[in-house]
């Protein structure tokens, strides 16, 4: 038989012409009818040099598919893959809108084509989320086409019905009668139009199936027609090489893709480059491809390895290779991922060993494939024997857990305490920083009771002796991701003066010990305090000594927060436009730090700024929606984010929507007593029952929210809703004109409100081409079709929307047409 050729398909290639005709084309057939193949030679025969991206494991997480998608976007833009890198997968809907504003900022060339293949082995859903929302922006010129066996995990009902998205099926794919008969002719020349009429029938067009049948009968292997897929594999394919080749094969099944030192190194095979040069050459499917210089073995080859590899190999032989593909990982700094092939190999041991050692800690690297029931296999003799290890481990258990799995872990840290207390034949100096180690990963487990979080410290300082601790670091996020300090921690009404003090004094310490974790918040949370109960000065002055001081260690989370404070305040004093202006530069700052968490924070930041000047269609998205799970939240966002989802909902008018929800509020403020949440809550239901029972329902429960602030001397809540409450707050201090802190409370309000009537920001604008270019984008249109439609130039189109994009603050089409409808533009 002649060596394996493409048959040019004219039918097929039309079809898949269609591919620059939507924004997502999904071609959906089982293994070996030919999809990768017939997408890569259309393509070819384009000219058109695509970007390709292909799922290789079962389960696939996203690292892998970041760093690939990364890479393919650096031959079109280096500066924007950069960017994209270091920002990491879209955790959540706030990074992902910082992706969307980077991709919208490419200049895609005509027709290109991203290739996501084999896209069933990833079930991920945020892979899935993340590419339905690209493709909803409908960048200009990309061309999305997933390969896949199944469509499952595919969301792309809502696509198709709005046209953005192109099925191509099995029956498109398979080979006709026409060209059963073009492949056979052109592959051997010696059938009868009988025996090619009998391959037609019994194949159905599916091209692997063909191959083999034709590769069999040109070895004079006999095969029948009812033999499985693998039985043919394993009559034509396999069994005709020697045993060194199917032991080296059967090695290899390991492996998605590899190179030939790759292939060397962990089949131990000497002659590996010799046998994939042999391979390639003799069978179709050992593809090479050039221009990474890799070897990939097809699905059809591949599954069938596979499956014989679980009755060829002893379980010690298969450890052994995933052991070396571990080593080989290692070597070169791939540390998940040796991780995972080390923890396949069973070999527990090596993982801790590396793990333990303080040069290899990142926050990361305990996330690996298997990592949690590693962990939970592992006895606590061997756990014990790497504390560094382990007490990484417990902090993501912590910090990403629930009451129980804190609860859990807090008394894993109480035995491995006692465990090196009292253990024997260990140098003191280790032994102490270890303890001390512990002591400070405790205060994770009740971290927002400062008694109880911090009462360590001088243990602390005493066992390090000087030196820091190795695992916590001043580049953790201190604040938890919530952009106010002094409301995590205050959780005790009438105790909130007493806890800001106490506050102060035990994160100084905390400070010293993680080599500046916190540094700053000795001036930020007496900013909070102030802030909160009235004095302006004290605010603005501790606010700017916690900017500068925090600037020394590069403490952004404490620079979010004091900005946070004096945006407040200045929404406070009527500088909305200062406001809004340092919320815009907090914003710019942040951005180029690619951290998720700095990210979710500054939407906060944002979504409660806006809230306050009554501008809703600025609030995220996510944070109007209520969709927390959208958000990289650490301790769940310690619920500062339903705050900010209260304030929305209120300023919707959707009372009922509004009273329901303060239910939720409570379970969520509650989870760790979140005091002014509780102050904020009672508001959201007096403003809810004003409007739907009447003044007297309303005041009843807003005096519940004075009573609680009362206690603590707290104005600012009452305030930043006055809009709301105003009315009832007058009625309330006409019948107790004695109190002075209810009239503290409606002087307070009535300055807020002067102050936003005097300074409102002058709504946006667009002018009447951009209204058409936006509305025409909204009605489904593509940027040729507006140009079109508005006999203007693409170019001019383009201009249009960018500055649409900026002037409403919006990542991209979707976002911009949401904003402008919410604000009456469109």
């Amino acid at each position: 038989m002649k060596k394996a050729e493409l048959l040019k398909r004219k039918p097929l290639g039309k079809i898949l012409s269609r591919i620059y005709d939507y924004p997502l084309t999904v071609i959906e057939a089982p293994m070996g009818f030919g999809k990768t193949t017939a997408v890569r030679s259309f393509l070819k025969a384009e000219k058109n040099n695509p970007l390709w991206i292909a799922f290789l494991n079962t389960g696939e997480s996203t690292p892998p598919f970041w760093n690939n998608f990364t890479a393919q976007l650096n031959r079109l833009d280096e500066t924007v893959s950069t960017k994209l890198k270091a920002l990491g997968f879209p955790a959540d809907i706030p990074q992902t809108e910082k992706v969307v504003t980077l991709l919208n900022s490419v200049i895609f060339p005509a027709k290109t084509v991203l290739v996501i293949d084999d896209f069933h082995l990833s079930p991920d859903l945020s892979i899935n989320r993340f590419l339905m929302r690209i493709i909803a922006e409908q960048m200009d010129n990309l061309h999305i086409v997933i390969i896949t066996r199944d469509t499952t995990h595919i969301d792309f009902q809502e696509l198709l019905s709005k046209g953005l998205c192109y099925i191509i099926s099995q029956q498109q794919l398979k080979f006709s009668k026409d060209e059963v008969h073009a492949y056979c002719r052109m592959m051997t020349g010696n059938m009868s139009e009988t025996e090619i009429q009998k391959i037609s029938d019994y194949t159905d067009g599916w091209i692997s199936l063909i191959y083999m049948i034709l590769l069999a009968s040109e070895n004079g292997v006999p095969v029948g027609m009812n033999d499985s897929i693998d039985e043919l594999v394993e009559k034509v394919l396999f069994n005709t090489y020697e045993e060194s080749i199917r032991s080296f094969l059967l090695k290899l099944s390991l492996l998605d893709i590899f190179t030939a030192k790759q292939a060397l190194f962990v089949t131990g095979e000497e002659r590996a480059l010799e046998i994939l040069k042999k391979l390639r050459k003799e069978n179709a499917f050992v593809y090479y491809d050039q221009s990474t210089q890799t070897y990939k073995i097809h699905n059809v080859l591949l599954d069938f390895l596979r499956t014989k590899r679980q009755f060829k190999f002893k379980e010690e032989d298969l450890r052994g290779l995933y052991s070396r593909l571990g080593e080989w990982e290692l070597s070169g700094n791939n540390f998940i991922a040796a991780y995972g092939y080390f923890n396949k190999a069973g070999d527990t041991e090596r993982i801790l060993a590396h793990l333990n050692n303080p040069k290899n800690i990142r926050n990361e690297l305990t996330s690996f494939e298997g990592s949690f029931e590693m962990f939970r296999a592992a006895s606590y003799e061997l756990l014990y024997q790497y504390p560094l290890a382990y007490l990484q481990h417990l902090l993501l258990s912590i910090v990403k857990g629930d009451g129980a799995t804190i609860a859990d872990c807090t008394r894993q840290l109480d035995d491995l305490k006692k465990a090196y207390e009292d253990m024997e034949n260990i140098d003191e100096d280790d032994r102490n920083h270890i303890i001390a180690e512990i002591l400070i990963f405790k205060r994770f487990t009740s971290f927002n009771v400062i008694n109880s979080s911090s009462e360590h410290n001088a243990e602390i300082l005493r066992l390090l002796n000087g030196q820091q601790s190795y695992i916590m670091s001043r580049e953790n996020e201190f604040t938890m991701g919530s952009p106010h300090l002094l409301y995590v921690y205050f959780r005790d009404q009438g105790a909130f003066l007493q806890i800001s003090q106490l506050a102060v004094e035990r994160f100084t310490a905390y400070a010293v010990f993680t080599g500046g974790s916190g540094t700053g918040s000795e001036y930020l949370i007496p900013a909070e305090y102030a802030l909160e109960t009235g004095d302006w000065k004290a605010a603005e002055l501790n606010s700017f000594k916690a900017i500068y001081k925090a600037q020394t260690k590069e403490q952004t989370s404490i620079i979010i927060c004091a900005k946070f404070s004096l945006i407040r305040l200045y929404l406070l004093q009527g500088k909305v436009s200062e406001a809004i202006d340092m919320l815009k530069q907090l914003e710019e700052d942040i951005a180029p730090l690619n951290n998720s968490i700095y990210n979710t924070t500054v939407d906060l930041c944002k979504g409660y700024a806006y809230a306050c000047i009554g501008q809703r269609e600025k609030i995220p998205f996510w944070l109007q929606a209520g969709n927390m799970a959208a958000a990289d939240l650490l301790y769940h966002g310690i619920a500062f984010n339903y705050i900010i989802h209260g304030k929305a909902v209120m300023l919707s008018g959707n009372y009922m929507a509004l009273e329901v929800l303060t239910e939720d509020l409570q379970e969520q403020f509650s989870l760790f007593s979140n005091q002014l949440g509780f102050i904020h809550n009672h508001i959201f239901k007096a403003v809810a029952k004003y409007h739907l029972y009447g003044l007297d329902k309303g005041v009843a429960e807003l005096e519940q929210a004075l009573v609680k602030a009362q206690a603590d001397d707290i104005l600012l809540p009452f305030a930043e809703n006055a809009s709301y409450i105003m009315d009832m707050l007058r009625i309330m201090a006409n019948k107790d004109s004695r109190n002075e802190y209810l009239q503290k409370v409606v002087s307070y309000s009535e300055q807020y409100l002067e102050g936003l009537k005097a300074s409102q920001p002058d709504k946006v604008k667009l002018s009447k081409r951009e209204t058409e270019v936006l509305s025409l984008t909204a009605e489904g249109l593509k940027r040729e079709e507006v140009a079109e439609r508005l006999s203007v130039s693409l170019g001019t189109v383009k201009t249009h929307l960018a500055n649409i994009y900026q002037k409403l603050e919006a990542s991209g089409k979707v976002a911009a047409i949401k904003i402008a409808r919410m604000d009456g533009l469109i």
